[in-house]
């Protein structure tokens, strides 16, 4: 029996990468799994992005550790459909949520539409997860943990010009400070932000 036997995990981004790692990382604790990824491109990012092939591949390593997954496509950037799939999920487990994960991330450079597709996956994108994900824990007052994913850049800065890896910068350092209001106002519901 794992030190997470029971609790139930959302992690987004969980199609491969970081988000993938997570998801058998927490499984193998004895984590119940809700995994989401985009599940196609986005015209900026200049690199393939995870597709339901991917979102397959981690279904299949986490159930190798025993725990049970629930997936779907879902956009970070669509709050409905995030919270769609929140909740299907949530419903298929049992009825709670325990950990959250905020991983899904991109990191176009250039082009047009760089500046803004970078702020909505990686710093709108996290409020959704989070403004989704908080209500239910709330509701179940079992406490939890949210986690962030941010970035050295997020302290630092970057010395890029381009469009994409400045957004990428701003919407990092968003995120340190989302964590730190987060932190604050659900500390009385015993859920620890990081």
């Amino acid at each position: 029996m794992g030190s997470l036997e029971g609790k139930v995990a959302f992690i987004t981004g969980a199609a491969r990468g970081q988000g993938r790692a997570h998801a058998v990382k927490l499984a193998s604790e004895g984590a119940d799994i809700i995994a989401v990824d985009l599940c196609d491109q986005i015209e900026s990012v200049p690199y393939p992005l995870a597709m339901i092939d991917d979102l397959n591949a981690t279904v299949k390593l986490v159930e190798e550790t025993g725990a049970r997954i629930v997936t779907a496509p879902a956009d970070v950037r669509d709050r409905a459909a995030l919270k769609t799939a929140l909740k299907a999920g949530v419903e298929e487990l049992g009825g709670r949520l325990d950990i959250v994960v905020a991983n899904a991330g991109i990191a176009p450079m250039d082009g047009e539409d760089a500046w803004g597709d970078v702020l909505d996956v990686n710093l709108t994108g996290v409020y959704h997860t989070v403004d989704v994900a908080m209500r239910p824990m709330i509701k179940a007052g079992n406490g939890g943990a949210i986690v962030l994913t941010s970035s050295v850049v997020g302290l630092v800065g970057v010395a890029s010009p381009s469009a994409g890896s400045i957004a990428y910068a701003a919407a990092k350092h968003g995120i340190v400070g989302l964590m730190r209001v987060y932190a604050n106002h659900l500390a009385s519901f015993s859920i620890r932000v990081n």
